[in-house]
């Protein structure tokens, strides 16, 4: 399955999937959303607990093996300028360099960038995600063409901001882009 939703049955494409194909070639995530995992992601992300990236990371690099899939190129999924400002860190950055760390991949910080501010996307449906996202991110050519890219989040609820950034790092030259996440939300 392409988007990564936990699902009761083994299927290849699921429903959404088969409807509105990704760009990108598999969404996973090392945990599923939930009890502890959600509380310490909210305490690295919000509370300046950043040093729990390292274990958060730990539970990526251990979950792995089960969906390899090439990488030349690790790339955190960025914050725009003001609320990177605000919060003194980006969570994914800080996801990213513990797996370059634990793992030897190849990091580009800025390779990918948000050119303008978008609101939070807590609350929001998957087609309000995707409009606000929309133009969202500008990519260095020279950094990803050529290069099969993973990109890094800590959450994944619909994948649109995922879906939005391999948009623009395919049409740079990217060879493929995934998407790995700490974490993965149900969809009720």
């Amino acid at each position: 399955m392409s988007c990564g939703r936990p699902m009761i049955q083994s299927v290849l494409h699921c429903t959404s999937c088969q409807q509105r194909p990704l760009p990108l070639n598999q969404i996973r995530a090392a945990v599923v959303f939930g009890e502890p995992v959600d509380h310490l992601i909210h305490l690295m992300k919000y509370e300046g607990y950043f040093a729990l990236a390292e274990p958060l990371a730990g539970l990526m690099v251990e979950a792995w093996p089960r969906w390899q899939t090439p990488v030349d190129l690790v790339l955190p999924i960025p914050l725009n300028a003001r609320r990177e400002r605000e919060r003194g860190y980006n969570q994914s950055e800080l996801l990213v360099r513990q797996l370059d760390r634990q793992t030897g991949w190849a990091t580009a910080p800025t390779a990918l960038r948000r050119r303008r501010h978008t609101r939070p996307q807590v609350g929001l449906d998957a087609d309000e995600r995707r409009h606000i996202l929309h133009d969202a991110f500008v990519a260095e050519r020279e950094a990803v063409a050529g290069q099969h890219i993973l990109l890094v989040d800590d959450v994944c609820t619909t994948g649109a901001t995922l879906v939005a950034a391999a948009e623009v790092l395919l049409a740079a030259g990217a060879a493929s882009v995934s998407g790995y996440c700490l974490a993965r939300a149900t969809l009720d």
